[in-house]
């Protein structure tokens, strides 16, 4: 027995058999009546819808065969893919060299005839084999041969029909996803971004019309909640703006070397206002020999986001600490823990799903924009690093990230 060589082309040949997502499905009737008109038209009891991958030949379609798979080494279609466009046609395997000693000749299912024709892909790969085999030794007639190569073809255009439709619902999953977005986009512009104008613009109006009927004590509350809410409303503009960039591409990545204890007190330093008015503790526990590898402007996005998302929803006087772990050689993971209010699976399942996204009122009746975790998951992809949430329903959350060490 031979067993037959590998393609020179194996590597890009099986690359683009797995392109298709064929192996190991259910049998599917389209590709089982393509295999019952091979064995009606070659009058052989037993035809074959083959696909050969590193180790085994693999059948789509069986006609008058129990087995769902071989062994590579023993497989006529392992030579078959050798032949490109040409029919391997075996009359007698007891007196062909390459067979006679085959398992599969000398056992069940005593092949004696072989014909297969190759199924070649667009780009001229060869996956398999439609094939026909009898337990006798015969030959085929130019008609049935060129039938055979004829319906090879034909398993391919379902192949390909099945990957175009494969990619289709990819095509709609992602469209769904740019609608739900732009639905969100509508939501903010419309409720979210109008709100707060229409707030700040109703407080102004108290100043600009009874600023002589107020005293200072009024007026300096007034003046503060027309401050928070441009601070507020500054910052949903600025998210909007980061994620039009990310999806539009136009956001630029910029990583260099940086020490993860001095980003993480910047953004501290940065948020120490808001804590302050909570009466908040914030806690830097990161070494200050950890070095990283990334963005600095994604990277304080991220950690500023998670950081005020665990001000906004801890209580009065609680702690939050900053802390960062070595997952391996090469990455560390920066930890942002709090003792809050925490959340359910179900909202944690659905943190990060856009159509679902949407603000949450703080433990003081803090607003958000429904987009900062989105924007943290995806800046933390662009630096290469991986993101988690853990959380207890009324014991707090700990969302954390990974990101390149140096």
């Amino acid at each position: 027995m031979k067993i037959a060589p590998k393609p020179d082309n194996e590597q890009e040949r099986i690359n683009a058999l797995l392109a298709y997502d064929i192996l190991d499905t259910e049998f599917e009737q389209v590709y089982d009546e393509l295999t019952e008109l091979a064995s009606s038209i070659c009058q052989t009891p037993i035809a074959l819808i083959s696909l050969i991958d590193e180790n085994r030949q693999w059948f789509k379609s069986r006609v008058g065969l129990e087995a769902r798979e071989t062994n590579r080494d023993i497989a006529f279609c392992s030579h078959a893919i050798l032949k490109q466009e040409e029919v391997l046609i075996v009359e007698d395997a007891t007196k062909d060299e390459r067979f006679a000693d085959n398992p599969l000749v000398l056992k069940n299912p005593s092949i004696r005839f072989y014909a297969g024709a190759p199924l070649i892909t667009p780009n001229g790969f060869a996956l398999g084999t439609l094939c026909a085999i009898d337990t006798k030794p015969k030959t085929l007639t130019a008609a049935q041969e060129k039938a055979l190569k004829i319906l090879a073809k034909q398993v391919i255009s379902q192949l390909e029909l099945r990957l175009s439709f494969k990619k289709l619902q990819t095509y709609s999953t992602e469209l769904r996803q740019i609608n739900a977005g732009k639905d969100r986009f509508f939501s903010i512009i419309a409720h979210d971004l109008k709100s707060p104008f229409n707030a700040m613009l109703g407080f102004a109006e108290i100043l600009h019309k009874d600023v002589d009927n107020l005293d200072d004590e009024q007026i300096k509350e007034i003046s503060s909640d027309i401050y928070s809410t441009g601070k507020s409303t500054l910052k949903l503009l600025d998210n909007l703006l980061q994620w039009s960039m990310l999806e539009t591409g136009n956001l630029s990545w910029r990583p260099k070397r940086l020490n993860l204890r001095e980003v993480v007190e910047e953004v501290l330093e940065l948020l120490s206002g808001t804590a302050f008015h909570k009466k908040i503790i914030l806690v830097n526990e990161v070494s200050p020999d950890i070095n990283i590898y990334g963005d600095l402007i994604m990277l304080e996005s991220v950690i500023q986001n998670l950081v005020n998302n665990a001000i906004k929803f801890s209580h009065m006087g609680e702690k939050i600490t900053i802390t960062c772990e070595l997952e391996n050689n090469n990455l560390v993971r920066v930890i942002v823990a709090d003792s809050g209010v925490g959340m359910t699976q179900e909202q944690m399942n659905r943190l990060f799903e856009i159509e679902y996204t949407a603000t949450k009122l703080g433990t003081e009746g803090e607003k958000g924009t429904g987009l900062g975790l989105l924007l943290c998951k995806e800046f933390v992809h662009r630096n290469g690093g991986s993101f988690r949430v853990e959380s207890d329903l009324h014991q707090g959350s700990r969302f954390s990230f990974t990101i390149p060490r140096i």
